[in-house]
């Protein structure tokens, strides 16, 4: 025992993989990794190649020889680790198997170039998808509602004075505020995760007619100044041909890598705990 207590952690674990090892392979001596490690010529070439590619020049001999052994203490230590079973129960390596997996899913089958009549058809049906929305550039000037008692009141007085400014001078006018004074080209989401849905929702109403306001948000009161806002419109096909091409691919690409899956899913069976039963509450008399 004081022997046994005096082992590193890692001799232990060592004996126990061995003892572990053993038995399994005497369940199963064929299921177990070879000891024999073989570099193919292309995998030594890969591996020149690389070498390559980072230092700009071909590795000499000792350091080919050290580039091998590296690449065979790596997959030295991974048959050792399937030997003891490490594999097992990881969550992380099942997931990462699990996404070569799929990758390998959707290597399966050539894709066709879609026809020029699916790509029109593809776009009609997918209209919205591509339609332009509504952009709009703006300025604006902020106040605190921290800052000040009244920022509705204060934001009116100076509405009166900007009504006669035209210059850049609003600039200097108003709190410091923590994102820009001026957007260019927004759409209205944009807008709206900016400054809220209540000042996005104002926008519409105000036009071109230079400063308005008081526009709550929600960092505090704004005066805007609508610069210009876009109506929505359908784009060409020519216009968005290369995301509709892209976007059909995809789509057929995702039904392909389902209808692989669900090949495979079919050789599985899953099986579930029954459910406990629910009990029901007495009756109140």
């Amino acid at each position: 025992m004081t022997l046994f207590r005096s082992l590193r952690p890692l001799v232990i674990f060592l004996l126990l993989g061995g003892g572990v090892f053993a038995l399994e392979r005497w369940r199963d001596p064929e299921d177990t990794p070879s000891r024999t490690i073989e570099v193919t010529a292309s995998q030594l070439q890969g591996i020149r190649e690389r070498w390559t590619a980072q230092w700009g020049r071909p590795p000499a001999a000792d350091e080919l020889r050290g580039l091998v052994e590296d690449a065979a203490k790596e997959e030295i230590l991974y048959r050792e680790a399937l030997r003891l079973g490490l594999d097992r129960d990881d969550t992380i390596v099942r997931r990462r198997l699990a996404q070569k997996m799929t990758f390998l899913l959707e290597d399966v089958g050539a894709m066709e170039s879609p026809t020029e009549d699916e790509v029109e058809a593809y776009h009609v049906m997918h209209a919205a998808r591509y339609r332009e929305p509504i952009r709009t550039t703006f300025t604006h000037v902020f106040l605190s509602d921290e800052r000040r008692p009244d920022p509705v009141g204060d934001a009116r007085v100076l509405l009166r004075a900007l009504s006669t400014t035209t210059d850049d001078r609003w600039r200097q006018l108003g709190d410091p505020f923590m994102l820009r004074r001026e957007y260019a080209g927004r759409t209205d989401q944009e807008i709206a995760d900016l400054f809220g849905r209540q000042f996005t929702e104002a926008l519409p109403t105000l036009g071109t007619i230079g400063w308005q306001g008081p526009i709550p948000s929600a960092y505090g009161t704004h005066l805007v100044r609508i610069v210009s806002r876009t109506t929505p419109r359908e784009p060409s096909l020519d216009e968005v041909r290369h995301r509709v091409v892209e976007d059909l691919v995809a789509d057929r690409r995702r039904g392909q890598n389902d209808a692989a899956f669900a090949e495979v899913r079919a050789r599985y069976e899953l099986r579930l705990p029954a459910e406990p039963a629910v009990e029901q509450p007495p009756e109140q008399p």
